[in-house]
This record gives C-alpha cells, sequence and structure tokens, in this order.
C-alpha cells in the first residue's frame, strides 16, 4: 500500500479546510475592495469640498474686487465732482492762458522796445535801457490781479484794483496792437493786444468767481432747490398780495366808512404790529359794536324775523318748544309713510297760508268736503262710515308711543295729532287708544 494514500475523511477534512481558507480570502478582497470604495468615495468628497470651498473663495475675491473697483469709480466721481464744484479745471485752464499770453507778450514789447533808437542816428543797435519796460508793464498788471486777491482775503473793497489791473494791461494791450499791426498787419495786432489782456481779465474773473462762491457755499443742486422754493413761495405771495388787493377793493366799494376806519388803524400802528384780519375786526367793531358781518340794520332784521314766526306759531296754537320737539320726532322716526296720509295734514299749511301750519285749515276743508259728498248721496271717507271692531293695539306701536311720551317730557304732553305722527298714520280713534294705553301705563308705574 502507497503511503501517499489518505482516507475519506482526511480528504474530506483538507477539502473543508481550502473552502474555509477560500472563503476567507474571499471576504479579505471583498473588504478590501469595500475598504477601497470608501476610500475612493471619501477622496472624491473631500475632492468636491475643496471644489466648493474654492468657489466660494473665488466668488468672495470676486466680490472684494468689484467692490474695491466701485469704491475706487466713487472716489474718482467724487474728486471730479469736487473739482467741478471749486472750479479747478477753469483755474488751471486761466493759469495756461496767463503763461502763454505773457510768453507771447514779452517777445513783442521787447521787440519793440529795443528797436527804439533816437531820430537820425545811424545804425543805433539795440536800445538796452528800454529792456526793463515790457517786464514793468506786464508785472504791473498782475500787481492788480494780486491785489485783488489780497483785498478778497482781506474783506477790503476790489474795485480800485479792478481798475488798476484794467488800465495796466490796457497801456500793454495798447503798446502789442499798435506794434504789431505795424510789423504784421491788423490780425496780428489784435491777437497781440489780447495777449496782454486776456490773461489779467481771466484772472480777475477767476477771483470774482471765488469770492462769489464763498460768500454762497451751495452746490448746485442746493441752487436748483432753493430757486424751485424761492419760485413757489414768490407765487404763493403774489397770489395772496392779489387776493388781499382784491378783498380791499370789495371792502371799500360795500362798506366805505368801515374801510377808512380800517385803514387808520393799520397807519396807526407801527409797520407789522397789527395783521389786516385783526385791524379788519376792531374797525368793525368800532363803528358797531356788534360780531363781524353783522350791523343794527341787520340786527333789527333779524329780531323782526323772530316776531313774525312768534306770531305765526301763536296764531296756529304752537310753540317754539313744540317746533323743536317736531323736528326731534322727524328726525328719530323719520318721514311719515303711513295708509292715513301725513298726520299732519291738518297742519300742512298755516291758517293763513303760511309754513308751521296749525289745525285750522284742513279740518275746514275736511268739513266742507264731507257735507259736499252727503249732499251727493255719498259717504264721507273715514268719519261717516259705520263704526268697526276696534282694532287690536300694536305693541311695537305702543313701545314707539312709549318712547315718543319719553322725548315729549311725559305721557301727558302727548297729543293724538303727535301719536298719529309716530306710527305712520291711521284713525284718529286708534291714535287716541294707543295715547290713553300709553298713559294708562304711567299712572300706574308711578302709583
Amino acid at each position: 500500500m502507497s503511503s501517499t494514500y489518505r482516507s475519506w475523511d482526511e480528504r474530506e477534512a483538507e477539502a473543508a479546510r481550502t473552502r474555509a481558507e477560500a472563503a476567507r480570502i474571499s471576504a479579505e478582497a471583498a473588504a478590501a475592495t469595500e475598504s477601497l470604495g470608501a476610500v475612493a468615495a471619501k477622496t472624491e468628497t473631500d475632492r468636491l469640498a475643496e471644489q466648493v470651498k474654492q468657489a466660494k473663495l473665488a466668488k468672495q475675491l470676486t466680490a472684494a474686487q468689484e467692490d474695491a473697483f466701485d469704491d475706487q469709480l466713487q472716489r474718482k466721481q467724487q474728486r471730479a465732482e469736487q473739482a467741478a464744484d471749486n472750479g479747478s479745471r477753469f483755474k488751471a485752464l486761466v493759469k495756461v492762458v496767463m503763461v502763454l499770453g505773457l510768453l507771447a507778450a514779452l517777445p513783442a514789447q521787447l521787440s519793440y522796445f529795443l528797436g527804439l533808437h533816437k531820430k537820425g542816428e545811424q545804425d543805433p543797435g539795440y536800445a538796452w535801457l528800454m529792456l526793463p519796460v515790457p517786464f514793468f508793464l506786464e508785472i504791473l498788471a498782475w500787481v492788480g490781479v494780486l491785489g485783488t486777491q489780497w483785498a478778497h482775503r482781506k474783506g477790503l473793497p476790489r474795485w480800485p484794483f479792478w481798475i488798476l489791473t484794467t488800465l495796466l494791461a490796457s497801456v500793454a494791450g495798447y503798446i502789442n496792437f499798435t506794434h504789431g499791426v505795424a510789423e504784421y498787419g491788423l490780425v496780428a495786432g489784435v491777437a497781440l493786444c489780447a495777449t496782454s489782456i486776456i490773461g489779467p481779465v481771466l484772472a480777475e474773473v477767476d477771483q470774482f468767481l471765488e469770492t462769489m462762491a464763498a460768500a454762497d457755499p451751495r452746490n448746485l443742486q442746493q441752487r436748483a432747490a432753493d430757486k424751485v422754493v424761492a419760485k413757489a413761495k414768490a407765487e404763493a405771495e403774489k397770489t395772496l398780495a392779489e387776493q388781499q388787493d382784491a378783498e380791499d377793493a370789495k371792502r371799500k366799494k360795500l362798506f366805505p366808512a368801515e374801510f377808512a376806519e380800517y385803514e387808520r388803524i393799520i397807519v396807526a400802528h407801527p409797520t407789522g404790529a397789527i395783521d389786516r384780519n385783526a385791524a379788519w375786526e376792531q374797525a368793525w367793531q368800532n363803528l358797531h359794536l356788534l360780531p363781524l358781518g353783522m350791523t343794527a340794520g341787520t340786527l333789527a332784521a333779524r329780531e323782526a324775523a323772530r316776531a313774525g314766526i312768534a306770531a305765526v306759531l301763536a296764531e296756529a296754537d304752537r310753540t317754539p318748544e313744540s317746533v323743536a320737539v317736531d323736528l326731534l320726532l322727524a328726525d328719530v322716526f323719520g318721514p311719515d309713510r303711513g295708509d292715513g296720509g301725513t298726520a299732519g295734514g291738518s297742519s300742512g299749511g298755516s291758517p293763513k297760508g303760511g309754513a308751521g301750519g296749525g289745525s285750522g285749515a284742513a279740518p275746514r276743508g275736511g268739513t266742507k268736503t264731507a257735507a259736499a259728498l252727503g249732499r251727493k248721496g255719498k259717504q264721507a271717507s273715514g268719519r261717516t262710515a259705520p263704526k268697526t271692531p276696534e282694532k287690536p293695539l300694536d305693541p311695537g306701536h305702543i313701545e314707539t308711543v312709549r318712547k315718543l311720551a319719553e322725548i315729549s317730557g311725559g305721557a301727558d304732553r302727548l297729543s293724538a295729532r303727535k301719536v298719529r305722527e309716530v306710527i305712520g298714520g291711521g284713525s284718529n280713534e286708534y291714535a287716541v287708544r294707543l295715547r290713553n294705553h300709553v298713559k294708562a301705563e304711567t299712572r300706574q308705574e308711578q302709583s
């Protein structure tokens, strides 16, 4: 028997070990693969996070750069605005014109003065003695300019220096004009004259504007806004003045005596010490001793009207107090819309056809109508009809009449006419029963 022979159990055990080892290796490989996947995922996550972080930083950097650019642009704009407000460019150009004017005027004057000579002198050469004259003339013009600046700083009058600058610049300009015309023609003469005059004149203008700016430090927007406000104020003042003039003209036409007193009061007071309306009220009080707008005539007319109203009410058997109560009832309960017509139909007119009528006209008309109907064999409305069973009292009507009694000052002051008015009409018998019912209730409550 060979020594390499192994039993079935041994071979089976070896196979089991092999399978276990293979399973272990497979598990380790799977774990390694999973670990590698996790590492790769983490690496990818870190990479993405880094990209996000860099993107945020890039965005912040871009925003910071844009803010810095905006700040720089804003500073440039502010400097440009400040330069425009200060007139820096104008001043710089004025200085350039001054320098160019000197560079053009001095050679022309030097040529003129150095070329002077005595009459009859042969081959005279240059007149060196005249060399300082051009510098003297040009510098004198600028002395006036500097004097204006000094006067501005000290708050002194500037017109003497304006005169000095004008005269000296004119002298230099005249010399350049005559020399230029003689040597080069009219155009050159005018140009040379301008070189001596324009520089000092522009310097004086610059100083004048500087003085005005110091006296009025407002910018362009403020000046425009103030101009609009001043214009609106001037228009309002003009409109008010026109209205006051028209009012004074009407007062003078309608009330000449009062207007004369009004003017006397205005003149008697210091300027602005009294208001025109207060002066008018005082003038009216002085002449009439009554409130503004009232005179003795208007007061008499008012009292006559009051007496006439009292006479009408007395003839209608009414009093001002009852009229006031009626008006209050109309305001509380509204207009009459009853089926019996206006309860005050008997009072729709006064006994004489006037307002606030009494009870005389309508009853007489009603009697005549009933008589006429009776003579024609017809039945008059309401009063000649046969009696019907009594209509039960409406609880709502009872409550309304109770309120009427409270407003009138008690049930004893109630009348059938007023009851009919507040319940919207109806028969007089029904109104009487309502009134008596409320009166009975009131007596029971009092007892």
